[in-house]
């Protein structure tokens, strides 16, 4: 017999990913995975004292998932980009900024880094990294860029983000295509304000969308492409990037041919307004995880929101399908095999011991000062 598909308030759980303070879970938190109201959660530097307090924390939070209706691990995300946007504590490996490896210039280099972030990430249960940063920086007063950024020439940024991403996945640890279809040549911040570009999708095509493409070919095979809060005026002027099937369905899906996971930039940045009912909209048009990245009650309000609209049919039951599947499908490949979800002291002590043989270790040690 076919299995039945979720009831929707299980459903839009898998849709939400949602940040947290403190560097234990709340007791709320827990309670709403077990419930299967959030499928994700994403980490800062207010979550993570040490590498061993994250694996615990990691360890707990995967244990909820495993008690919640679906049973699926949780992806449990992190911005680890290196420089500026590093949330890790001192005791890891910390990679410079990315322009630091644009201007070496060495993809072979910027995947076997890749590879050492991803390996210690994996050793503490951080199974998604939102990097690599792949906008090309063509207006200098991008500060919110900067130097997040490989470079502004779309053949050597497309060459270092594909070898970045492939370092993370041949890791374990998935990687995040941002800020897509590119914001380096915005100058206001999307975390303040809705950042607009008057350029064409033409202009994109010829310029910004070139890593991207890369990032999503089969060599690089990125699982997740994280989707900005911008507005392109000549394309959609209506709407951001992050809310809008122009971009999100049309483009991503359609014309990139991107079968993986597309995540909203996060929902409570000031270039959105109503940041429950924007979580609804970009699933809407095309999206697969809405972002909240502070406060429960919008998180909570979002669920709701999402349940309800799954229930009435406003996205066909095919895409919905299809958006479950992509993000079973991740959970599937990168979920949490290593992370194991037994509540025995055993297993986490063995987790530890590969935490303390990994992390920050000699051999990582010898790679990071190729780069600086």
């Amino acid at each position: 017999m076919p299995t039945a598909p979720p009831l929707p308030e299980v459903r839009a759980g898998q849709h939400i990913m949602a940040g947290f303070p403190g560097a234990s879970a709340p007791p709320s938190l827990i309670e709403r995975i077990e419930a299967g109201r959030v499928g994700g959660v994403i980490l800062f530097r207010r979550n993570i004292e040490s590498a061993a307090q994250l694996l615990e924390l990691n360890h707990a939070l995967q244990r909820a998932a495993r008690r919640s209706p679906l049973g699926l691990p949780l992806l449990i995300a992190i911005d680890e980009e290196g420089g500026r946007v590093s949330r890790l504590s001192g005791d890891f490996t910390l990679l410079p900024p990315a322009r630091r490896l644009g201007r070496l210039g060495d993809p072979a280099l910027a995947r076997q880094a890749a590879r050492m972030v991803g390996t210690e990430l994996r050793a503490v249960g951080v199974n998604l990294d939102f990097a690599p940063v792949l906008d090309l920086l063509t207006n200098p007063a991008c500060a919110v860029i900067g130097d997040r950024a490989f470079g502004d020439d779309p053949g050597a940024v497309s060459a270092l983000g594909a070898a970045f991403i492939a370092g993370l996945q041949e890791a374990g640890v998935a990687a995040c295509a941002k800020h897509f279809p590119g914001i380096g040549s915005m100058a206001p911040d999307p975390h303040e304000t809705l950042p607009s570009s008057p350029l064409s999708l033409e202009e994109l095509r010829g310029r910004e969308l070139l890593p991207f493409r890369a990032a999503l070919a089969p060599e690089a095979g990125a699982a997740a492409v994280m989707v900005a809060h911008a507005l392109f005026t000549r394309i959609d002027p209506g709407r951001p990037a992050s809310l809008s099937p122009r971009f999100q369905r049309d483009l991503l899906r359609g014309e990139l041919g991107f079968g993986g996971l597309s995540v909203t930039d996060d929902l409570e940045m000031g270039a959105i307004a109503d940041p429950a009912q924007a979580a609804w909209e970009s699933l809407r048009a095309g999206a697969d995880l809405a972002l909240i990245c502070h406060r429960e009650e919008i998180q909570e309000r979002a669920w709701g929101l999402i349940a309800e609209g799954l229930e009435s049919g406003a996205i066909p039951p095919q895409e919905q399908e299809r958006s479950f599947h992509r993000i079973s499908a991740i959970k599937k490949s990168y979920g949490a095999p290593d992370l194991s979800h037994h509540a025995g002291r055993e297993n986490l002590a063995r987790l530890h011991q590969e935490r303390e043989r990994v992390v920050g270790c000699a051999a990582h040690r010898a790679i990071l000062e190729k780069v600086l």
